[in-house]
């Protein structure tokens, strides 16, 4: 019996060393996947919600009212719209001509052209004014003619006067004598002047223009005092604007005194 007995012994042990190396085998894998069950349970997944759209409230519906109707009114009827017909043209009745005789029309001569002598033609001009003729055909007067005053300032230019236009003669003779009343008048005396009590004369000239406008302001001949002449050229600026105005460019040259009392 023993024999058997160890016989039975060994053939367990023989199989528990066969069989347990397999059993481990199989059970390192499971741990291998419980490792990465494990790794994986450290995740967590998170669901992304939708965005609620917010839907405005809709506003309730007004409820319109119907216009009454006004209590006195009339249905007015459609008229139809018949299309007009295009009116034909009426002939006219030919006139039949009367039997009666044609007048005779009369043929009047024509009258000779006669020539009109000289003094009857001026009969037929209309009278103009001597003003309106003067100032359309300017004719200087003879210098001896004018008051004194004028006549010393039209000295002032010299031969150049001769070499002016009737236009620009006539001018200067109207309106010389007015235009250095019209500097005196804006003239005031610097303080140095007063203070020296002292006299003086210089000429001044400047081109005058039919729009009013002056050009090439200058002393021509200057006095023996500068505050004089700076003092008249500041006043001409000024008083300009008062001047007659000429009908064409005109050269003015006027001499201006000086005294203080």
């Amino acid at each position: 019996m023993k024999p058997i007995i160890y016989a039975f012994i060994l053939s367990i042990i023989l199989h528990l060393l066969i069989f347990l190396p397999i059993e481990l085998k199989k059970e390192e894998p499971k741990k291998k996947k419980e490792e990465k069950i494990e790794k994986k349970s450290t995740l967590r997944y998170v669901k992304l919600m939708p965005k609620k759209v917010v839907v405005p409230k809709a506003e309730p519906k007004k409820e319109i009212k119907p216009i009454p109707k006004p209590k006195n009114y009339k249905v007015v009827e459609k008229k139809k719209i018949v299309p007009q017909q295009k009116k034909q043209p009426i002939k006219k009745a030919k006139k039949i001509p009367s039997s009666k005789p044609k007048k005779v029309v009369k043929k009047f001569k024509a009258k000779k052209k006669v020539a009109i002598k000289p003094q009857e033609k001026r009969k037929t001009i209309p009278n103009r004014s001597l003003e309106n003729f003067l100032l359309s055909n300017p004719v200087p007067v003879d210098l001896n003619m004018l008051d004194v005053f004028t006549q010393k300032q039209i000295k002032t230019y010299g031969d150049e006067y001769d070499k002016f236009t009737n236009v620009q003669k006539v001018f200067i003779q109207n309106n010389l004598k007015n235009i250095v009343v019209i500097t005196r008048r804006y003239y005031r005396f610097p303080p140095i002047a007063e203070k020296l009590q002292k006299n003086d004369y210089n000429i001044v000239e400047f081109y005058l223009y039919p729009n009013g406008d002056i050009s090439d302001l200058r002393i021509v001949q200057k006095g023996r005092y500068s505050f004089y002449d700076k003092s008249i050229l500041e006043t001409i600026e000024f008083a300009y604007k008062d001047y007659p105005r000429p009908k064409v460019k005109t050269k003015i040259r006027f001499f201006i005194t000086y005294r203080t009392y």
